[in-house]
């Protein structure tokens, strides 16, 4: 019983201090009021000064905190849209740059192709379309190609595939949108060729010559031959050209001599040629009609 009368009087101690200050403040405001109005304040009116500057800050300070929020969210959401603005063009620009390189790697193409039209006789240039690769053997090298053109383009069987460095192959078989061509890599390839410097010394590109390295040199993308003459003069960096003879027309380029090799058990003269057409990456054609052997 004693707690719970001590907890009560705590309580009414509490409520009586509380309503006393209340008073005590008011009956101050009240005092300051009247001591202003008649001049004779209790309080130094520096003091009251101060009090009210202080408090102007401090509303200042509050009002100006929320202003400087508000403005600064307004330019967080500005910012913002600008950002957006310049990503949109970003991308815009990007896909024109993507474009600007698809047209000029086209332009690029083309010149290439028309290079091509300087290795033939005019007579074929009027019987000949372009091309492109759209799918080659597995492996390293190109071997085989498939071509999008076929015989509803005017592809025939025996067609010459070249591009701009020069001879690619041949075509092997045709269908009515598509046809397939073999490389001067394939196994089953064979051309006759001649040295630009001297259209006399010719000789025949195709494999199982019987050189020690022809796997390592097919390997590594290199062609192999034989020279007709063993006394025939061939030398490392000499140009070799189509000879005329067979189904490809004379001066088609093939490639450069990087290696003689002569076999004297046999008569034979060997060479290894590195072909001017990169085999591991032809994209564009140009098919020319074959030529009419018969």
């Amino acid at each position: 019983m004693s707690l719970r009368r001590d907890k009560n009087r705590r309580k009414i101690n509490f409520k009586v201090i509380a309503t006393s200050l209340v008073a005590i403040t008011l009956i101050g405001i009240v005092s300051i009021s009247i001591g202003m109005k008649s001049g004779n304040s209790p309080f130094n009116s520096n003091i009251i000064l101060n009090i009210t500057s202080t408090l102007e800050h401090g509303v200042s300070k509050g009002l100006g905190f929320f202003t400087g929020g508000f403005s600064d969210i307004v330019n967080f959401k500005s910012n913002a849209q600008k950002v957006e603005k310049l990503e949109e063009e970003n991308k815009k620009l990007e896909e024109e740059i993507t474009n600007l390189k698809g047209e000029l790697e086209t332009t690029s193409s083309l010149e290439q192709l028309k290079k091509s039209l300087n290795f033939i006789d005019e007579k074929y240039v009027a019987n000949q379309l372009a091309a492109e690769v759209v799918s080659k053997n597995d492996g390293l090298w190109y071997t085989s190609i498939v071509i999008s053109a076929g015989s509803d383009d005017g592809v025939k069987k025996n067609s010459l595939v070249m591009n701009g460095d020069g001879l690619v192959g041949i075509v092997t078989e045709v269908s009515s949108s598509y046809s397939k061509a073999i490389t001067l890599l394939d196994t089953t390839s064979s051309v006759s060729f001649k040295l630009s410097k001297d259209s006399k010394y010719k000789g025949i590109i195709t494999t199982g010559t019987g050189i020690k390295e022809e796997e390592s040199n097919r390997e590594k993308g290199l062609l192999q031959g034989y020279m007709m003459d063993s006394d025939y003069d061939v030398l490392p960096g000499d140009s070799v050209v189509t000879s005329g003879l067979g189904l490809y027309p004379e001066n088609i380029a093939i490639g450069e001599v990087t290696k003689v090799v002569e076999d004297k058990s046999k008569s034979l003269k060997y060479v290894v040629v590195k072909p001017n057409v990169n085999f591991k990456n032809i994209d564009n054609v140009v098919i020319v009609e074959p030529r009419n052997i018969n």
